[in-house]
């Protein structure tokens, strides 16, 4: 091989090793172990209603909280104004800087967006509970990680029966509904009872209320005791 392109290769290949790593490590990876069950660290930022930032160990960890979803605040340049910001704000109060947490981890321990996925505890206080109880967040529940939906279920009807937070608000579009509008993406997930456990179709979502939902990313990952009903 000529010297002139063995010196180049060799070029590329050392800012290959310097960049591509450093890239890797920006993109970053689920900071967490498959055989973690708990993670426990200092808040060091509130992100909105159901994301944060923990300090473990000098490293800093996004959190994504399990089985809720909040009003957003910053979704592909659009926002779901005042619900998103009281979200955001209870959460603030909640968890303000420099508070230590415990989360707890379900089956999956990260999202595609490599944010570890818990319930976030405050002493004995779950505070993805909380977040129901005071209306500003609906469960959200996404098999297989549905260790706590059967106990944030029932809270949600509570919180729409009292009118409580975002659900005084007759033309509130729930955040799962709204991030899909925004994206101009079609119905995805399969959307089952957590009380009768069958499970329709992705279009079918109106038909199951709105504190009973569990979802599946797709129909082969129904398992027992969930099943896809007859007429789908």
């Amino acid at each position: 091989m000529d010297r002139s392109l063995t010196w180049v290769l060799a070029a590329f290949i050392g800012i290959w090793g310097i960049f591509g790593t450093w890239g890797m490590n920006a993109w970053g990876a689920c900071p967490v172990k498959s055989t973690d069950t708990v993670v426990t660290g200092k808040v060091s930022k509130v992100s909105d209603g159901d994301t944060i930032r923990i300090t473990v160990g000098g490293k800093n960890f996004p959190i994504r909280f399990l089985s809720i979803d909040t009003p957003e605040t910053h979704y592909e340049g659009q926002t779901q104004g005042h619900w998103g910001d009281e979200a955001a704000a209870l959460m603030q109060r909640l968890l303000p800087v420099g508070t230590q947490v415990e989360v707890r981890l379900d089956t999956e321990k990260c999202d595609g967006y490599d944010r570890v996925l818990g319930y976030v505890f405050k002493g004995a206080e779950l505070i993805n509970q909380t977040m129901i109880e005071q209306g500003l967040a609906v469960s959200y529940c996404i098999y297989p990680n549905i260790e706590h939906c059967e106990r944030l279920s029932p809270l949600v009807k509570t919180a729409i029966d009292a009118k409580r937070g975002m659900w005084s608000d007759p033309a509130l579009e729930l955040p799962y509904d709204f991030r899909r509008r925004v994206s101009n993406r079609p119905y995805e997930k399969w959307v089952g009872s957590l009380a009768s456990k069958a499970v329709l179709s992705p279009e079918k979502e109106a038909q199951v209320d709105i504190w009973d939902r569990i979802f599946f990313m797709k129909k082969a990952d129904i398992e027992s005791p969930y099943y896809p009903a007859r007429r789908d």
